[in-house]
């Protein structure tokens, strides 16, 4: 996607227990440096919708006046996404905004919260969870990811 250096941003949203929180800095891509001493956050209580006033005012300060509705919109449709799927935790840098309007997430982390499955299955797709970093999983826990993944109730 052909863009300047000013058209990337950075953007992380993440879920905590009371609160999903979303950080957002006016400039994204490799050299962003310290997101988390630079960047300007919005806290939303669980149930709490993001609107495009608020995600405006609390998040956009820095960007020019003819791509802040558009860009709150889209930030608005992710929260809603993050949520709907059961993501934990996604970042996007950098998120590129041209001037026609196109925005595009050039690389992205995420993790999803795997006790979902059950609710999300379908709309994930194929995803194999792999065991805690560092060990293989035992026969034990294999048999009971087995029996969650045929039963609704956990």
């Amino acid at each position: 996607v052909p863009h300047n250096q000013t058209d990337e941003y950075y953007i992380c949203i993440q879920s905590f227990r009371s609160n999903d929180e979303v950080l957002f800095y006016h400039e994204g891509g490799v050299d962003v440096g310290d997101v988390d001493a630079k960047g300007v956050r919005l806290s939303l209580a669980i149930g709490e919708q993001p609107t495009i006033e608020g995600v405006s005012q609390a998040l956009l300060e820095k960007i020019p006046a003819s791509r802040k509705e558009y860009l709150a919109g889209f930030i608005v449709a992710l929260v809603k996404l993050f949520r709907d799927l059961n993501f934990v935790y996604m970042e996007i840098n950098p998120l590129v905004m041209t001037d026609d309007g196109r925005i595009t997430p050039l690389d992205m982390a995420a993790k999803i919260d795997e006790t979902a499955h059950f609710l999300n299955a379908a709309q994930w797709g194929s995803i194999e969870f792999p065991a805690p970093f560092g060990r293989a999983e035992f026969p034990e826990e294999a048999f009971i990811k087995k029996l969650d993944q045929s039963s609704g109730s956990s």
